[in-house]
């Protein structure tokens, strides 16, 4: 639950109610101690998205666990989990002050500035480009224009004249385009032409000759089936004879009935009669009968011819047709390459107003103006400058870390010592090389830098008005000088040695905070107990004999 106000009492258990998340409630208390709006960039090839420092990676600042504060890899809180160590490498320059809380805006602004800056640069070099080639390309465009017939010829052209002749071709009403066969393509027509007249009168007469041989072969199968008709009904019954098998006459002076077969006086003249008709029936189809071939063959000569003829005249046709396409094609490009003329105009008159000298000044002095702002924007982002800022800071923060070294009594005080960022570590630069705290040993080293490098570090806040709280608190910074039971009991250490160490801390911790009174608290949580006024003074609470931080009978 989050409330504001000048004059607030604690709400009872039940107005209490949620009002708020945490990252609301990180949001408003980070506003109060100072955290500005911030965004800090990853670096150009980095996956991870920007980070906004708050007031949780503040708080990491704050707070050693008594696993933390004798640790020789651990120099922060949390530093163990996972994410927390690169949030504590984005963060503490921020909280330093090497960052600027609007570096992320800037960064955007210098982004923006660059591409209208190329913008502008590519649009003057284009201006400039046009300057020395407009007039070459105007008379071009002159001579095309009067190529396909939208300007007329001038005696001596110049820019202006030009531009005028120009502009009025441009808003020149549209007329029909007409192209002209030359010699040989209208020859070639005219062959054309009576080639496909002849091939048609050709055909007319194939096809004509072919219906007249169709129509008599049709009057013959009609004849034909007369005569057969007539023949079937002579020798339907057997009562003509057929001829002899060797080819003989047929005999019709028989006294014999054709009808009953019974014998008669005198010979009936009847059968003879019909006799000879049936024979000279048979012969007349027989003849009608070996004409049909011939025909036949005359149809299919005819039919090829036909075919041969038809192919030829599709030729004809198609290359006419070929000849009028190719004419209409040339009118059309015609029509259309002089809308593309047009286009053209309108295109390169368009960027005669880039060329004239006022257009070019305001140009020029635009790439200046944003030329300027690039480089005063890349001169506050320069991370060069960034990372001496950082190392200034790093610096003065390393004296101090030195300085109170030497009060504990630590080992590399002498040497220059100071804050690794990149390693979140403590180093101490020796003759021998670097000295990490992980290779410098000793519990009591391990918690002396790690007090030395917090109180040095909030005292840089303090002093600068950084957005960090202030205060630090540490649980058991001792426990390297309480080794037995006894001594956890009384709060002494056993040793004259351990005591001394133990005062040394706690001296430290006091002038620390007097130094930045009333800005600065340390908060400890520990077995010591010494009965110097000054830390008996100090002391808030004992939890010692049944006293706890959460009293008794809050667990019943």
């Amino acid at each position: 639950m989050l409330e504001f106000g000048s004059n607030l009492d604690i709400p009872p258990l039940e107005a209490l109610r949620g009002n708020t998340d945490s990252r609301q409630l990180r949001h408003q208390l980070g506003r109060r101690i100072g955290i500005e709006e911030n965004q800090i960039e990853r670096g150009p090839w980095s996956l991870r998205n920007a980070l906004e420092a708050n007031i949780g990676h503040a708080a990491l600042l704050c707070f050693q666990t008594q696993s933390e504060v004798a640790s020789q890899s651990l120099l922060f809180h949390r530093m163990g989990e996972e994410g927390i160590d690169q949030a504590l490498k984005d963060s503490i320059p921020y909280f330093l002050g090497a960052l600027a809380p609007d570096e992320a805006r800037k960064r955007a602004q210098l982004r923006d500035a660059k591409r209208t800056l190329s913008r502008l640069e590519a649009e003057y070099e284009r201006a400039l480009r046009i300057v020395e080639t407009i007039d070459v390309e105007l008379s071009a465009l002159h001579a095309e224009a009067l190529t396909v017939g939208l300007v007329t010829a001038l005696p001596e052209p110049d820019r202006l004249s030009l531009v005028r002749a120009l502009q009025a071709a441009r808003s020149a009403p549209a007329g029909p385009v007409t192209y002209a066969e030359t010699p040989e393509q209208q020859s070639r027509r005219h062959a054309l032409e009576d080639q496909r007249d002849e091939l048609r009168k050709t055909l007319r007469g194939v096809m004509e000759n072919r219906s007249l041989l169709l129509n008599e072969h049709r009057a013959a199968n009609e004849y034909v089936t007369a005569l057969s008709q007539q023949e079937s009904r002579l020798t339907a019954l057997n009562l003509v004879p057929s001829a002899a098998s060797d080819g003989g006459s047929l005999d019709h002076s028989s006294r014999e009935c054709p009808a009953c077969g019974s014998h008669l006086e005198h010979a009936d003249p009847t059968a003879e009669v019909l006799g000879r008709s049936l024979e000279e029936l048979r012969v007349q189809v027989g003849t009608l009968t070996g004409a049909r071939p011939s025909q036949r063959q005359s149809l299919e000569s005819l039919d090829l011819e036909a075919a041969e003829l038809r192919e030829h005249l599709r030729v004809a046709e198609s290359a006419l047709q070929d000849l009028q396409r190719a004419n209409r094609i040339q009118e059309e490009s015609g029509a259309e390459g002089r809308d593309f003329t047009r286009g053209r105009i309108d295109a390169i008159l368009a960027r005669l107003a880039v060329v004239d000298d006022a257009s070019l000044e305001v140009i020029r002095q635009q790439l200046e103006s944003a030329r300027s702002f690039v480089a005063e924007l890349g001169a506050d982002l320069d991370d060069e400058n960034r990372r001496e800022q950082l190392t200034s800071r790093l610096v003065a923060v390393g004296r101090d870390i030195k300085r109170f070294a030497e009060r504990l009594g630590l080992e590399h005080s002498d040497d220059d010592v100071r804050l690794d960022l990149s390693r979140l570590t403590i180093v101490a630069d020796t003759d021998s090389g670097p000295a990490r705290l992980s290779r410098i040993g000793s519990a009591k080293n391990w918690v002396g830098y790690h007090l030395a490098t917090h109180l040095a570090l909030h005292g840089y806040f303090v002093r600068q008005s950084r957005p960090v709280p202030r205060f630090l608190m540490l649980d058991q910074p001792t426990q390297a000088h309480y080794p037995a039971e006894n001594d956890n009991s009384s709060g002494l250490p056993s040793e004259d040695a351990d005591r001394l160490a133990v005062r040394a801390m706690f001296e430290l911790m006091y002038d620390a905070v007097q130094d930045l009174a009333p800005d600065f608290q340390v908060i400890v949580c520990d077995h010591a107990d010494l009965p110097e006024n000054w830390f008996q003074e100090a002391v808030r609470e004992r939890w010692r004999n049944g006293a706890a931080l959460i009293p008794a009978e809050w667990l019943l």
